[in-house]
Order: structure tokens, then sequence, then C-alpha cells
């Protein structure tokens, strides 16, 4: 029995459109990016995509997280949003302190709380929740730096969003 060979698909093909809505709604809408697909051909179809959804949307989309999880993943990503306004975190020589001198208040504050976090939940997790929720990589991706198999990305991220949640006590 001879196999036949498959036609490859044309790039440019035209396919069934997604419900983006209509090209008005769509060239006015925030965090939509537009590519094209070959190259910048002209005429060539246009790629769109979310560009504000991070991983931790999409994971509550496809329902591998729960909404607890996703609750203390906010969270966390609410703290570490306080802490990037603390300002310095390297000594100099003015007045403003992060270790627990005369600081500038409550972003110091969620800076410290920030590190106690991290240490209560523990290092691999505090390294997951950071790459997927903070730096907005994928699990798989973090799973990959650290040679561990691409599904256990999700595991890890599960029990380490449990984890995090047990800790700040959400329910």
């Amino acid at each position: 029995m001879v196999k036949k060979k498959r036609k490859p698909k044309l790039l440019n093909e035209p396919r069934g459109r997604a419900d983006h809505g209509t090209d008005e709604a769509m060239n006015q809408a925030e965090g939509l990016q537009f590519e094209t697909v070959d190259g910048g051909r002209a005429g060539a179809l246009k790629r769109v995509y979310v560009s504000q959804q991070t991983p931790m949307d999409r994971y509550a989309q496809r329902k591998l997280i729960n909404d607890r999880q996703k609750r203390a993943a906010h969270a966390l990503f609410v703290l570490y949003d306080q802490t990037r306004q603390a300002g310095r975190l390297t000594a100099d020589y003015t007045k403003l302190r992060v270790d627990g001198g005369a600081g500038s208040g409550v972003n110091d504050y969620a800076l410290a709380d920030f590190f106690k976090l991290q240490k209560a939940i523990g290092q691999e997790a505090a390294s997951v929740t950071r790459a997927v929720v903070i730096e907005c990589e994928s699990a798989s991706n973090w799973a990959k730096r650290f040679r561990l198999p691409e599904r256990m990305g999700i595991e890890k991220l599960r029990i380490a969003l449990d984890k995090l949640a047990d800790v700040l006590k959400i329910w």
C-alpha cells in the first residue's frame, strides 16, 4: 500500500475567523497584538493574540488551577508589586534604609513580608511561584530550566500555590 503524500497547508490559507469581534473593535481594544503570519508579505493574514494575559490567567481559564490557588497567586503578585515601590535595595549613604532602619514605610514592610513569605513556603515553591506569577514564565519552561519533566511544572505550581494559600490563610 502506497501512502499518499499530503499537500502542505498554505500559510495564508483563509481559515475560520476567531471571535475577537469586529475589525473596528479590535483596532480600539487594549492588549491585542497583531503579527503577520507570513513574514510581512503584502496582503498576508494577521494573527491576533492577547498580550496582557498572564500564564496564571490561562491556567485558571483552562481549569488547571482552582480559584483558591488563583487568589493566592494574585495576593503574591500584589505584595510583590508593593515591594517594587520600596526603591533602593542596596546600601548607600543616605538615611533611607530597608534593613529595619528609618525606611519609607509601607513599602519596606511589604518587602520584609515578601521575604518572610518566600521563606515560609520553601525554596522550590518560592522558585516556581516567582517564575510563573511574577516573571510570567510558563510552568513547563520553569520545569525545563530545572531539568524536570515538562508536566511536572504545573504540578509543582499547584503544590506551591496551595502552600502559599495556607500561609496566607486563603480559604
